[in-house]
């Protein structure tokens, strides 16, 4: 059998699996029954028999004593005890640390030896070594005893791992299924998504050219290419789209072991798994969802001897959420702990010298903005989790550059809120077109409120620094001109208000060209060039225009 070619399928259903067997694990930690050992059962019995098929021997011995194990505390030959827990625990990660080494040859092989003999320790010593049939053949058909009239009934062969990974892939390991789903290459969707957004911006200079032609019969063609181009971008699209629950489930295991090295005792709530995104940017979130779990436990949530004395439960909640609002998906981490101490970041603003006078009281979008400077950590001890004032600023410099947002919430003493705004995709948007000089720029309609005229009464100056007036309030305000070093316009012009994590704020620029879906394309600036912009497009008339970073205005 040609292993090479089922290697990726055997790496992606043993994910899979693994993710199927931690979830299990934790969920048998926190006293949820017997049941969940038939599960963890079977998660381990899939792999070992694939890996069985593949030929990969240190996988095969390793879930074979796994197994082992599990069957005897299914059937309370064994008890379930803080030392059997840890030691699964244990073995699941070493069992993951195989599966990579042997679906990846660059990879060093991974010792299983030791983990087997602590499970092989665990099992009572009358259990036979081979009650469990490590070849896993699949069971005979036979005639029943009282049915000895009727004709022979046909008999299945067994499946041994000599047979195709493939059959035994066919063989379950459901039918009805099988015909509803199958698996597509990550890479496919990705160039079927390059492919339509080279057909979305043809649609657009189909669209401009049917506008000036004024011919009836290109008219009504385009209007119908434009509709099937509309439904075949939709489809997929949706087809791209990935329950956040596939990122989410992933983070369980390390709040449970990052919790358990501090100290601390946290009950984990996950909600709104079912909330899909574009596969793009559940790739993205991983990292920055990552780290505000562990600044949350590290930094947010007390001891239980600290909970205790500060009136609180023992036993800390966690959440992570995710929802959606209008466009854009709302990841949000909170927790129920201590805290942002102000006065404890105002003074280590002060003594590195982001601070010279005393601001008096801060917003929460001006403590985000303190504690997510690069560096920024008010703790003194580094450990394997936090200390190196990496996290808060990973997490917003990894938002901005999605398009999203970062906002805070908190409150002394009953916790910390973090709220994380994406867009639902990152490769077609929405944008504002804009006019400056003589170029063109796309603005992501994402943090757009309002767009207006300029009225010269609107403006003005405080602290040094130009305003709008709108609606009675003072707006800062930004020319877009000045920004990107054309001589400035003496009047006129038109205001877009934007609301960005820091505050609103009002950019001026020369005209609004109008509104149109845009294709994002990877953009590198420039040496020298202003941090102005995330991306760049084609129009629809042919001509290339970048798209502004709005808080790069901020």
């Amino acid at each position: 059998m040609n292993t090479k070619r089922y290697a990726e399928l055997f790496r992606a259903e043993s994910r899979e699996r693994l993710a199927e067997m931690n979830t299990s694990l934790l969920a048998l930690e926190r006293g949820e029954g017997i049941g969940r050992v038939a599960e963890l059962f079977r998660a381990v019995h899939t792999v070992k028999g694939m890996s069985a098929a593949m030929g990969y021997d240190a996988v095969r011995q390793l879930s074979h004593a796994l197994e082992t194990l599990l069957d005897q505390l299914r059937r309370g030959q064994t008890k379930i005890t803080p030392e059997v827990i840890e030691a699964l625990f244990a073995a699941v990660d070493t069992l993951e640390a195989a599966i990579a080494a042997v679906s990846e040859p660059s990879r060093k092989p991974v010792e299983v030896a030791a983990t087997v003999a602590t499970l092989e320790a665990l099992t009572p010593e009358d259990v036979a070594a081979d009650q469990l049939n490590p070849t896993m053949e699949w069971p005979v058909m036979r005639p029943s005893p009282d049915k000895s009239s009727a004709p022979p009934p046909v008999t299945t062969p067994a499946i041994t791992p000599s047979a195709s990974f493939a059959a035994a892939q066919a063989a379950g390991l459901q039918a009805e299924k099988a015909h509803r789903f199958v698996r597509v290459d990550a890479e496919r969707l990705d160039t079927l998504m390059t492919l339509i957004g080279e057909l979305v911006i043809a649609r657009g200079r189909l669209q401009e050219v049917a506008r000036k032609t004024s011919n009836p019969a290109l008219t009504e063609a385009v209007l119908q290419a434009s509709r099937l181009i509309g439904n075949l971008q939709t489809e997929i699209t949706t087809a791209r789209m990935v329950p956040v629950g596939q990122a989410f489930e992933r983070f369980e295991r390390m709040v449970r072991d990052t919790a358990h090295s501090l100290g601390k005792k946290v009950v984990f709530e996950i909600l709104g798994s079912d909330i899909e995104v574009d596969k793009s940017v559940l790739d993205e979130i991983g990292d920055p969802v990552m780290h505000l779990l562990r600044n949350s436990l590290d930094h947010g949530i007390e001891t239980p001897s600290e909970r205790r004395a500060a009136g609180k439960p023992p036993v800390a909640k966690l959440t992570l959420s995710a929802s959606r609002e209008g466009s854009s998906v709302v990841i949000r981490v909170s927790d129920d702990g201590r805290g942002i101490d102000v006065t404890r970041v105002l003074e280590h603003a002060k003594a590195v010298g982001l601070l010279d006078d005393d601001p008096g009281l801060l917003s929460d979008a001006e403590v985000l903005a303190l504690i997510a400077r690069p560096g920024f950590s008010t703790t003194s001890r580094v450990t394997d989790i936090s200390g190196r004032g990496v996290g808060l600023d990973v997490v917003a410099t990894k938002v901005r550059s999605l398009g999203g947002a970062v906002e805070l919430a908190t409150d002394a003493g009953a916790g910390t809120e973090l709220r994380l705004e994406l867009p639902m995709t990152l490769a077609i948007i929405h944008a504002l077109l804009a006019r400056s000089e003589t170029e063109v720029y796309a603005l992501p309609i994402t943090h757009v409120v309002e767009t207006l005229v300029l009225n010269e009464d609107m403006i003005g100056f405080e602290d040094g620094r130009e305003v709008l007036t709108i609606r009675g309030h003072a707006i800062p305000a930004v020319r877009l001109r000045e920004r990107l070093g054309h001589p400035p316009r003496e009047k006129g012009g038109h205001v877009v208000v934007l609301d960005l994590p820091d505050g609103r704020m009002s950019l001026v620029v020369d005209e609004f060209v109008g509104q149109q879906e845009v294709v994002v394309k990877s953009f590198d600036a420039a040496r020298g060039m202003p941090q102005l912009f995330n991306g760049a497009t084609i129009l629809t008339n042919g001509s290339p225009a970048l798209i502004l970073d709005a808080q790069g205005f901020a």
